[in-house]
């Protein structure tokens, strides 16, 4: 029959355990895997007058006005209407320690400030209308929080120098392990030195063990359900207990910002954090506090109505299939705002990691589609989707940039391929090189960052050069919308070498060729400085130019005139100018060119030569006028 009885307890004590594990793992399902985040009030600094906090420690509420302690020196508590989270009054209080945390008894009426260090185990009673000391109170426990359990007449303590927390009465007495009280008792009834002196050794308070996470402890608060620990450090932590010391959660919190303390209204949480000003939150961690947002569609130039859509946090929700419509364009998807400072999801110049960004620091935003699911909420709460729309059609105009002609502006559709048109601009002394392209949309320019040799739309702050697109390129796409403005662009037809004194090259298309003196610094032009060149037909060589290497100018068959602005070069042979049909030469005299003979050969240059110092002596003899 024992061996019955036995079993029977072994197995009771067996399926009870199961239960309890069954219940902690069903307590445990009722928890997101992150708390929600919504900001209420930011810079709660911003009511108080200079130097009067550093950052924000202790909170709680009475149902009506919520409390804060900003510590700087010592201690300001701030008031605050939770209807309207409008300021009320403030009061500076001393002598309360670092003020870590507080806690509302409805029984007495006042607030319980837990001091920390350096006091830790003083309380210190405040009148929450006049927010004046009442009195301190000493207990027998170091702690760090404090939590009020109006229905239990209890509050719940974290224990200093460690993750342990404890209870204390109405009265601020400790509650006593009863088993721990019995040992003592009995070791103070003890003829033994040892016992006698164990049971002064002997810590009676009955001891919750608190799981230890790492990190920083800092408030607490509880309902009639659990009790809720606040820690910071990394994602943060709410590390949620039950009455019976289990550890029910440890959920992340969304924001990185240093968690101070906790405090809630029915089923309504609040969480405050530090980071370079301090932040009320309303949080949501389970389907009880649960945070619902709501996603508004705006039509961006569209026409029609559409209803916003609820979503509710973990649930998962598909936004509207849209309903806007735009004559002419086409709905491409949404740009994701929030309404709290209008940031935009997207991703920075250079990242593939999309994140909430402002526009100076956006490089393109992350479109979502029709009926993609959303399931939680973004920081800060409601969001707003405006519909991106394509233009079926857009327009490309071209620009001269200084030079002359002209070219007819074009249109492309978005979804065809446009061929870049022959250039028909040109510059004097400058060859063309292609068109950039600026798209009235945003204003950036299409051409390359640091680092990347692929072209994108770029701000003007992030592009390195331009992509140019030649004549006869293919390209779609260019923008959703507005114009785009191709610009010619050009590059110097001249190349000079280092000193100056020597033009290397010349690759410009004029049939007039002008050549520049470069500041006065040219002498020489080089062997093959132009050749190939099958446009020009005159060519002017600037005063100071004394030498023309061999077959400097060759291979030019549409050349029929050499102007010299000054004295012909000491060396001009039939080996300086080649592969043209006898082009004249000319002096030229205060803007007046004088022939003064057919280029051909040997004996051609001769010629010339002699024409021209006899041009020249007749000149300085002022022999010949203008």
């Amino acid at each position: 029959m024992k061996k019955i009885i036995r079993f029977a307890v072994c197995a009771f004590l067996i399926i009870a355990l199961v239960i309890a594990n069954i219940c902690v793992s069903s307590a445990a399902d009722k928890f997101f895997s992150k708390t929600d985040m919504l900001l209420i009030k930011n810079h709660i600094e911003d009511d108080a007058d200079a130097n009067e906090y550093a950052n924000i420690q202790g909170a709680c509420t009475d149902g009506k006005y919520a409390y804060f302690a900003l510590m700087q020196s010592g201690t300001t508590i701030m008031k605050y209407n939770i209807s309207s989270w409008e300021f009320v009054e403030k009061k500076k209080v001393s002598n309360v320690g670092h003020a870590n945390d507080m806690t509302y008894n409805p029984d007495k009426g006042y607030i319980v400030i837990a001091n920390n260090a350096p006091y830790y185990d003083r309380l210190t009673l405040l009148d929450p209308d006049t927010l004046k000391v009442i009195k301190d109170v000493q207990i027998d426990e170091d702690i760090y929080s404090i939590a009020y359990n109006a229905s239990m007449k209890r509050y719940i303590v974290g224990l200093s120098g460690g993750y342990d927390f404890a209870m204390l009465d109405e009265d601020f007495d400790v509650i006593r392990d009863e088993d721990k009280v019995k040992e003592k008792e009995e070791l103070e009834e003890s003829d033994k030195k040892e016992d006698r002196e164990k049971a002064e050794k002997l810590n009676t308070t009955k001891i919750y063990e608190g799981v230890s996470t790492g990190y920083t402890r800092q408030g607490c608060d509880c309902d009639g359900d659990y009790i809720y620990f606040v820690q910071s450090g990394g994602n943060n932590l709410l590390v949620i207990y039950d009455y019976s010391g289990n550890h029910i959660a440890s959920i992340p919190m969304a924001s990185k910002y240093e968690v101070e303390n906790i405090l809630h209204i029915g089923n309504t949480f609040y969480t405050t954090t530090y980071h370079y000003g301090n932040r009320l939150y309303r949080i949501g961690f389970n389907s009880a506090t649960d945070i619902s947002y709501k996603v508004s569609y705006d039509p961006a130039g569209g026409e029609g109505e559409m209803e916003p859509t609820t979503v509710h946090y973990g649930e998962s929700t598909k936004l509207r299939k849209n309903e806007f419509k735009r004559e002419g364009y086409t709905f491409y998807g949404w740009r994701v705002h929030r309404d709290s400072d209008d940031k935009v999801i997207g991703y920075r110049l250079g990242s593939d990691k999309y994140e909430w960004l402002s526009e100076d620091d956006l490089y393109t935003a992350l479109p979502y589609f029709d009926e993609e699911s959303m399931a939680e909420t973004v920081l800060f709460g409601n969001l707003k989707l405006s519909a991106i729309w394509i233009n079926d059609e857009y327009g490309i105009d071209f620009d001269t940039d200084g030079g002359v002609g002209e070219m007819e502006p074009a249109v492309a559709k978005y979804d065809g391929e446009f061929v870049i048109p022959e250039n028909g601009f040109s510059k004097e002394g400058y060859v063309f090189s292609g068109f950039s392209a600026v798209r009235d949309l945003d204003g950036r320019t299409y051409g390359y960052r640091e680092g990347s040799d692929e072209p994108e739309w770029l701000k003007s702050d992030d592009i390195i050069r331009p992509h140019l697109f030649r004549p006869g390129d293919t390209v779609t796409k260019l923008t959703t919308d507005g114009r785009v403005n191709m610009t010619a662009r050009y590059k110097f037809a001249y190349t000079f070498g280092d000193d100056g004194s020597t033009l290397v090259e010349y690759v410009g298309v004029d049939e007039k060729v002008y050549i520049p003196d470069n500041s006065g610094e040219l002498k020489t032009l080089a062997e093959g400085a132009i050749k190939d060149n099958e446009t020009m037909t005159e060519l002017y060589i600037p005063a100071g130019v004394n030498d023309l290497q061999k077959q400097a100018v060759t291979n030019c068959p549409k050349l029929r005139s050499i102007y010299f602005e000054g004295s012909l070069p000491e060396k001009f042979d039939s080996d300086g100018v080649s592969g043209a049909d006898t082009p004249a030469v000319y002096k030229v005299r205060d803007g007046q060119a004088f022939c003064i003979g057919f280029y051909a050969d040997e004996a051609s240059a001769s010629l010339i030569r002699c024409h021209a110092a006899s041009l020249d002596r007749a000149l300085k003899a002022n022999m010949l006028t203008r």
